[in-house]
């Protein structure tokens, strides 16, 4: 790069962009043991410092902006390399990591600039002022960034967000570093504070407008998982009131079973007779409804799943003390026991052996709480999110993984709590609310 001025060193750089890629890698999800991490994350910092000092002093504008190019690919290919996420997820987190990079270096570069040009500086006070300058600014960004930047929050980017926070790094590391480039466009400085000054907030600002957008994102993903919710809720108890008009049909088919009994006793043929049991048992028995809980809501909810089950072939088990929930409202337990019976049906139908396909639900008390568990066989991988999280494993994850979520939003309203853990090839999900003074007389 043509340098009429001094610039960062460029060990300085390769430092600060091997702090970013630690940085976010830090706030997110690795796939590399801990020794593993530690010895990729040397030889990247080995590999990125050895590149860029051994092109310092690049005359050419052209190898300068190649030169950068690839270091950016680097810093690609050390986060796919650590991180446990997909390309696109990479991208975003790579173009952030640059940014940071680039800021914490200006900033540095310009303190120190400033600091030797008023005093006399040794080389102990520049490598102490660095690690001050980008101690600082790390800590900062990760308290900026990590209540935001999520897995869940990343596996939703689009292409279409990521091109765009693409663009703000870009356009943020052209103004920053224009002067070096055109000394006489119309947005470069001419005396190198001025230049300094010009880099950094330049950086800044892109910092700024890069973390506005992904505020911005956060909260329209939130928006829509609101949304999500609310339509799960919705559904669950558009299902109850599906399930009350079955209940009405199996009342209408015990009304004309009478009129089938009058016909049998008139019929005299012993084997037609006997078909005509047979298929009557039958439907009954597809129509049976398990034993009663003390609540009508689950056992309605209970009674339809339990022949969907049948319908698949699963043998679903219940105990449960329906009394228990008489504080909830009835969308609440609409959510609860749809949401997590419709979980379990959709995973204990993918396995393959008919007698494994299980799910138990039980309603009991235990001391000043309702406990409520449903587990079920489970074969599938669970992938766990942040905290408790799970993460769906269905193709489109943007429009899955709300049934739980819709599960802890019901619960925590009577300040219950939800777990789930997998054992032993058995999911199962925990579900704790305390009860109230006239349940526990």
């Amino acid at each position: 790069m043509t340098g009429t001025y001094q610039d960062i060193p460029r060990l300085y750089t390769a430092i600060a962009e091997w702090m970013g890629c630690m940085l976010f890698l830090g706030i997110g999800r690795r796939q590399l043991s801990d020794w593993m991490f530690f010895v990729a994350s040397v030889v990247f910092l080995a590999i990125q410092s050895l590149f860029l000092v051994v092109t310092e002093g690049t005359e050419s504008n052209v190898l300068w902006i190649l030169y950068m190019v690839i270091a950016v690919v680097l810093m690609y290919g050390f986060l796919m390399l650590a991180g446990n996420y997909t390309p696109l997820c990479v991208a975003y987190i790579c173009g952030i990591s640059f940014l940071v990079a680039e800021f914490m270096a200006a900033l540095e570069w310009q303190l120190h600039a400033w600091f030797a040009a008023t005093m006399t500086m040794t080389q102990t006070f520049a490598w102490l002022l660095l690690v001050v300058v980008y101690g600082a600014t790390v800590a900062l960004v990760y308290l900026l960034a990590k209540p935001q930047l999520t897995a869940e929050f990343l596996e939703r980017l689009t292409l279409r967000e990521v091109l765009s926070s693409m663009v703000i790094v870009l356009f943020a590391f052209v103004f920053s570093n224009m002067s070096f480039i055109l000394s006489n466009s119309p947005f470069s400085g001419r005396i190198m504070d001025d230049i300094y000054y010009m880099r950094t907030l330049a950086d800044a600002g892109g910092l700024a407008v890069f973390y506005a957008y992904q505020s911005r994102i956060s909260e329209l993903l939130a928006e829509q998982e609101v949304a999500a919710i609310q339509q799960v809720l919705r559904s669950q108890y558009e299902q109850y009131r599906n399930y009350q008009e079955s209940e009405e049909m199996l009342h209408i088919l015990q009304h004309d079973l009478k009129h089938q009994i009058d016909g049998l006793r008139e019929e005299t043929d012993l084997t037609r007779r006997k078909e005509w049991l047979d298929a009557m048992e039958q439907e009954l028995d597809s129509w049976r409804i398990p034993q009663k809980s003390g609540n009508p809501v689950l056992d309605t909810i209970l009674a339809a799943k339990i022949r969907q089950a049948r319908n698949l072939k699963i043998r679903m088990t219940c105990v449960a003390d329906g009394e228990l929930l008489s504080m909830l409202h009835v969308i609440d337990i609409c959510t609860i026991f749809g949401n997590a019976l419709d979980n379990a049906i959709e995973s204990v139908v993918q396995i393959e052996e008919e007698e494994k396909r299980l799910i138990h639900v039980s309603v009991s008390a235990q001391k000043q709480f309702t406990f409520i568990q449903i587990s079920n066989t489970c074969e599938t991988e669970i992938r766990h999110g942040e905290g408790d999280t799970l993460l769906t494993t269905k193709a489109d994850q943007k429009k899955h993984g709300y049934g739980l979520k819709s599960i802890r939003y019901s619960v925590e309203k009577y300040g219950g709590s939800v777990s789930v853990e997998v054992r032993q090839e058995w999911f199962e999900l925990r579900i704790l609310i305390p009860r109230n003074e006239k349940q526990t007389k």
